[in-house]
């Protein structure tokens, strides 16, 4: 079933369209419209222009933004574990050293070489499998990969060098965390574009951009000599159209709980679970 389909350039912009620049220095970005119907027949969007969101191929979401956000957190959680480290050995050369906080750890690993970091802490700089060693060449590596990226694979790359897997085997494991029953409050699926070669989009409902009316035209013939400007290449289809407004306005109405009462919270699910363990185990 198409979600996305052409619609007649003589059609007036609408929400869920979706459009594409078609002129200007910029990148060939997608983007549907979010603004309401009645905001766009009134006029009634404001100088900054339609609000879009932006839509982008599922594999560069899963390549980029999701492969380096969970580098990202194994990097986060292997520099705890070497602060942890570290800081064993530096109260071990003197027990009145203060400790040194995740952050200069951090930096000292990402500065220094594994021989430096073991010669302060008075360790033997001889041993090739050291602890700090292996962790320094890994971290420093996959440091590399996610801030300075060579290619669409250097995030996952750096979970390769992170988990010491291949990229085929990494790569089942980032779509399996990508429930497609149950994909993240912020992401919603797109099947198709029109005119586009490839398959399955993801718009980004945090990726909010505005776009010019005044440059958003339903042809190309209106937008050829228009700098900057965009063109309708597609709509979503009405039951897409409003699921993703009500997903977007969800997304945006949610009000966060305080941490404390949230871990209050499943401190008391659990307590609550194991009085009851505990009763049904009462002779």
């Amino acid at each position: 079933m198409q979600d996305c389909v052409h619609v007649d350039v003589a059609l007036p912009l609408r929400q869920g369209d979706v459009l594409k620049r078609v002129r200007g220095d910029g990148p060939a970005m997608l983007a549907v419209v979010v603004t309401a119907d009645c905001d766009i027949a009134n006029e009634k969007f404001g100088e900054a222009g339609l609000a879009c969101v932006q839509l982008d191929l599922l594999a560069n979401h899963v390549l980029g933004e999701h492969a380096r956000g969970l580098a990202q957190g194994q990097l986060k959680k292997r520099f705890e574990k070497a602060a942890e480290w570290v800081n064993n050995r530096w109260r071990e050369k003197n027990p009145e050293n203060e400790p040194l906080s995740e952050e200069r750890v951090q930096a000292w690993i990402l500065a220094s070489t594994p021989e430096e970091i073991e010669a302060e802490l008075n360790l033997p700089v001889d041993d090739k499998k050291s602890f700090i060693k292996r962790e320094s060449s890994a971290l420093t590596a996959a440091q590399k990969l996610i801030d300075t990226p060579t290619d669409r694979f250097s995030s996952i790359d750096a979970l390769c060098t992170l988990k010491g897997e291949s990229r085929s085997v990494l790569l089942k494991s980032l779509f399996g965390t990508l429930n497609p029953k149950n994909l993240p409050l912020d992401l919603f699926y797109v099947s198709s574009v029109p005119g586009e070669p490839d398959l399955g989009f993801v718009a980004k409902l945090r990726a909010l951009t505005f776009i010019p009316f005044d440059r958003t035209f339903t042809s190309m013939d209106a937008a050829k000599d228009v700098e900057n400007s965009f063109v309708r290449v597609g709509r979503l289809e009405p039951t897409f159209r409003h699921a993703l407004a009500q997903q977007f306005g969800m997304l945006f109405a949610r009000i966060g709980m305080p941490k404390q009462y949230e871990m209050d919270r499943d401190a008391a699910f659990g307590m609550i679970a194991d009085q009851i363990k505990a009763d049904m185990e009462k002779p």
